[in-house]
């Protein structure tokens, strides 16, 4: 429980400092549930996250359309923001061998924003800054 905290923590801190490195853009986190497809948010890593991202002094957005818990969450968001990519239905339900729906994003990112993915699956997008968060690994030459 302690490193999960501290993974949480250092994620959230993460996030702080790409916000304030970006003129303070808002943090938003793409899924507020403990998983993709389901509401409940008791449990779940992205609140953990949010947690501390308070505790650093921001208030952190979520999108989540099923989400049980409606606090801090909107249904859009319309400007450039540091998103977290929380949710990822191929990584939860992947080696299922069936998806239940089609890996979608749950609004309309503004470029400008910074994607912060830490499954390390969202490609390169023009306008947009990409960051496999955790990857220690060199890119083959």
């Amino acid at each position: 429980m302690h490193a999960r905290e501290e993974q949480a923590n250092n994620l959230a801190r993460f996030l702080v400092l790409q916000s304030e490195m970006n003129g303070n853009l808002p943090i938003v986190i793409h899924g507020k549930s403990y998983k993709p497809d389901v509401p409940y948010c008791i449990g779940s890593y992205s609140t953990l996250v949010g947690h501390y991202i308070d505790n650093h002094g921001r208030i952190p957005l979520y999108v989540d359309p099923l989400a049980d818990d409606q606090t801090g969450v909107v249904s859009d968001f319309t400007q450039p923001a540091v998103i977290l990519m929380a949710h990822n239905r191929n990584v939860t339900y992947g080696y299922t061998g069936s998806m239940p729906t089609k890996d979608r994003e749950y609004f309309a990112f503004k470029p400008g924003s910074i994607i912060v993915d830490p499954w390390r699956c969202e490609p390169e997008r023009e306008g947009f800054t990409v960051i496999h968060y955790g990857n220690t690994r060199k890119k083959p030459i």
